[in-house]
């Protein structure tokens, strides 16, 4: 079917795209912080609209609220084990022997 005005069918669109970066949203770039009510501010309004409907809080709150405690996460910086460095290099071994022998039954060779 052929377009009555002769006009490229992009140009239709094109047209509501510009309409459409040209929105402004005043008053809707700062929201309060639900658990200490710092105000927020957005540059974009897809995540402005992400953070209101996920109920999103500052960092700081979020940092406040950490799954771990600080011994914890301190536990967890220091150094493996020499038998836990043993097993992942085992298991690594295993993975590179198992891989070249699918591919040796594929007719893959490696050099």
């Amino acid at each position: 079917m052929k377009n009555k005005l002769n006009n490229p069918h992009w140009f239709y669109h094109s047209s509501i795209f510009i309409d459409m970066r040209k929105r402004h949203w005043k008053n809707r770039k700062n929201r309060p912080c639900p658990d200490c009510g710092k105000m927020l501010t957005y540059t974009r309004k897809d995540s402005f609209d992400r953070a209101v409907g996920n109920n999103s809080v500052c960092k700081s709150c979020a940092q406040s609220d950490r799954k771990f405690t600080l011994e914890t996460l301190e536990k967890m910086k220091q150094p493996k084990t020499l038998t836990h460095k043993e097993k992942i290099s085992k298991s690594i071994s295993n993975w590179w022997v198992e891989k070249k022998q699918e591919d040796l039954r594929h007719g893959i060779n490696s050099k």
